[in-house]
């Protein structure tokens, strides 16, 4: 069963405020339909049109259905490195490219006990896929190279990477003890650990 990849993540980011906006909305039992006209009426992602905020809203939305009750009051209220894990999470859960990049070339990488993932492990990483998926053949180099910076900057913001010069540095991001507590009594979140070097 060949995987679906989808290059429909060009425009997006961490959205660490924005996703803050929606889950608090969330966490207080709003309707979607109600949060939608809050946020439309307010701007509440700070958005200059009314046109932004249509694009911006479904994406940021999407992706905090991700999280449940208990994970949305972590990206709340818990630490800067707890709302990283999330947001990122969050992000990978939504787009199988950037997951399986940091499956197969950041956990690889670690798991060999090499700290950093250098310019060649991201070529050999997109040359593998256009061997593998017409698809991905299909993006244009202009594509190819968005979303690489795209993937790269939002795993840079959530701290899972660090630029140092030509490579970038692993650098597993800390879990509370209570996130990750609730996590292992909840299997479904088990790929958060793997996703955040935590496992």
């Amino acid at each position: 069963m060949l995987k679906k990849y989808s290059g429909g993540f060009t425009a997006e980011h961490l959205y660490r405020n924005e996703m803050k906006t929606i889950v608090h909305l969330q966490l207080q039992g709003l309707s979607k339909e109600e949060i939608k006209k809050k946020v439309f009426e307010g701007n509440l992602l700070h958005c200059r049109s009314e046109a932004a905020i249509k694009d911006l809203f479904p994406r940021v939305y999407r992706r905090a259905e991700v999280l449940d009750q208990q994970l949305k009051f972590f990206l709340i209220h818990g630490a800067r490195s707890d709302q990283n894990a999330l947001l990122l999470y969050a992000f990978l859960k939504r787009f199988t490219f950037p997951r399986d990049f940091v499956l197969e070339v950041i956990h690889y990488n670690m798991k060999k006990f090499k700290s950093t993932v250098t310019e060649g492990n991201i070529r050999t990483f997109f040359e593998e896929k256009e061997q593998q998926y017409e698809q991905v053949r299909n993006w244009t180099d202009k594509t190819k190279y968005k979303l690489k910076q795209v993937m790269l900057k939002i795993i840079v913001d959530a701290e899972l990477l660090e630029k140092n010069g030509n490579e970038y540095e692993i650098k597993p991001i800390p879990l509370s003890r209570e996130l990750r507590d609730y996590i292992e009594r909840n299997s479904a979140y088990r790929d958060l650990l793997i996703l955040t070097l935590n496992e």
